[in-house]
């Protein structure tokens, strides 16, 4: 009954502390970066997935930290928990739908060189990161009225493999240079 009114409050409410955000901008690519932040919707592929990627940046020498968001009231039992790794469910938001936990907002205030976002469809707490996030760049795939994105990557519309995400962002990010 109430999710419109919710939804058009917690959009405001972004919107009025991005305005008050002030964060430099500046391109990165994974030759430059030397830390790395990933958000996505928490699936078993989508993690999994995710920890390939967190593997390939360990091997390229690149600190990476990842938060997944899961739209359940608790955290499922099978989540393992890793030390660059945490999830976030449906009880560290508020009424309507802010992240509220600290370790999210610590990540939010990290200043990563790239934040990378996986999700498919506009997901608010996820938004919410990517927008107040203090990364100096942010990469996603999603494109929405106010996108909070310096690098825009699509995908055509049946292409939802994760997998196929992550070639894509490593040929662009690999391969751009950077003077």
């Amino acid at each position: 009954m109430f999710t419109g009114l919710k939804r058009t409050i917690g959009h405001r409410v972004l919107k009025k502390q991005s305005k008050r955000l002030s964060c430099k901008r500046r391109f990165h690519n994974f030759h430059t970066a030397k830390t790395i932040a990933i958000i996505y919707p928490y699936s078993k592929t989508t993690d999994s997935c995710v920890d390939k990627f967190m593997r390939f940046f360990t091997e390229e020498r690149i600190k990476v930290q990842a938060l997944g968001y899961i739209a359940e009231p608790d955290i499922p039992k099978s989540f393992m928990i890793a030390l660059n790794k945490n999830i976030f469910c449906k009880a560290q938001l508020n009424w309507y739908n802010r992240p509220i936990s600290g370790t999210i907002n610590t990540f939010i205030e990290t200043p990563f060189d790239i934040l990378i976002d996986f999700s498919r469809e506009p997901i608010f707490p996820l938004q919410y990161i990517a927008t107040l996030s203090r990364a100096v760049m942010r990469v996603g795939r999603l494109f929405f009225p106010g996108n909070p994105y310096e690098f825009l990557i699509t995908m055509p519309d049946d292409e939802t493999d994760d997998l196929a995400y992550i070639e894509q962002l490593k040929h662009y990010l690999l391969s751009i240079q950077i003077k």
